[in-house]
């Protein structure tokens, strides 16, 4: 989920300049989502994207651009993708470049923010970054930005056009958006124009992949990218010192399957794919008894579900929990049956179960 934060660790580290792009706003068809990020570092070195195609081109050549440029510079580009750019999407997106070089303050600043993030991401809070996109007053400067974490003492304690900042940061926090751009003013009659970011980690689905064989291997690098927290979990540690990928967003835990059930966040997203029937078989059993899951999913056939919903009934589990337990998972596929295949088609439903319901919060 917060791929774009390593990159962004590594340029402060090694000082390069670099221009943080943010969808703040999208409109009608849109190959992105409000809060995608790129991090771009010239053209060998880009991070992230905000959908590809000439919307994406266009970006990364103004932030070439401003890579050039002396001065902090932070501000909003609109972008119609039929009208301007020639795309078939009948939307517009709204993104906002922040330019960080060894030639401007914002680069020297961005260090604080960064490990203030990095610290409550880490715990997994919830904040809203606040950040200054035009200003007509030297107190709040263009690129400032403010991190706000609910603190209602904080809210209370701050004055005019302090406090604005921080009741439109608390606003957002508990709404269903993600973004907002907010245009205040100050007693003197100063304006003042804020971007808002959320990072609900309580909003964030949590998956348990249970398994650390080859089809979960070749799942988690699809799952890393979308909008979830993973738990990743086998008792066998060799398994995950197999996987050469970025392992910085996800919870691994080496333990007994069964165990690791009672400390799951309550709805997770439960995929069952371990090396044994038995293992399976406690995991589904150890989740249904708790009846805090969204999703109970497990690898195999047609034959192993029913077997498993048969043995499950005849321990004395109620029927309309029983038949919640998914087998198989993913859309069986009569020729291509490689991991990559497989995973592909998990990673499908784990999809299609993230729109319904970001569909279901919007209404």
């Amino acid at each position: 989920m917060n791929n774009w934060l390593q990159p962004l660790k590594k340029a402060l580290k090694l000082k390069t300049d670099f221009v943080m792009l943010t969808v703040v706003e999208t409109k009608g068809s849109t190959p992105c989502s409000a809060g995608d990020k790129v991090i771009y570092a010239g053209k060998q070195s880009t991070h992230g994207s905000i959908g590809g195609g000439n919307l994406e081109y266009q970006a990364l050549q103004h932030a070439q651009d401003l890579l050039s440029q002396s001065e902090v510079n932070t501000h909003l580009q609109k972008y119609p993708l039929g009208a301007t750019l020639g795309q078939c999407c009948g939307g517009y997106v709204r993104v906002m470049f922040e330019s960080f070089t060894n030639q401007n303050a914002n680069l020297k600043n961005a260090s604080s923010w960064v490990k203030s993030m990095s610290d409550l991401i880490e715990k997994k809070k919830d904040f809203v970054v606040a950040t200054i996109i035009s200003s007509e007053t030297e107190k709040q400067p263009n690129g400032k930005k403010t991190i706000h974490i609910g603190n209602h003492s904080e809210t209370s304690k701050a004055k005019d056009l302090n406090r604005k900042i921080l009741d439109g940061a608390e606003k957002l926090l508990v709404n269903n958006e993600t973004t907002s751009i907010v245009e205040l003013s100050s007693p003197k009659g100063e304006i003042v124009r804020v971007c808002y970011e959320k990072f609900a980690f309580s909003e964030i689905q949590a998956v348990a992949v249970f398994g650390a064989g080859h089809i979960a291997q070749a799942l988690i690098p699809i799952l890393i990218n979308l909008p979830i927290t993973i738990y990743w979990i086998d008792d066998r540690p060799m398994q995950f010192e197999e996987y050469s990928g970025d392992t910085s967003q996800i919870n691994i835990i080496c333990d007994n399957f069964s165990d690791v059930v009672d400390e799951l966040p309550k709805d997770s997203y439960c995929l069952v794919i371990t090396y044994s029937h038995q293992s399976d078989f406690e995991i589904c059993e150890k989740v249904i008894s708790h009846d805090s899951f969204s999703y109970l999913g497990m690898i195999g056939s047609k034959i192993k579900g029913n077997k498993f919903r048969e043995r499950l009934r005849q321990k004395g589990w109620p029927n309309e929990r029983v038949d919640e337990l998914i087998c198989p998972i993913g859309a069986k596929q009569k020729f291509f049956k490689s991991p990559s295949a497989i995973a592909v088609s998990i990673a499908m439903d784990l999809l299609n179960f993230l729109e319904k319901r970001k569909q279901m919060a919007s209404l």
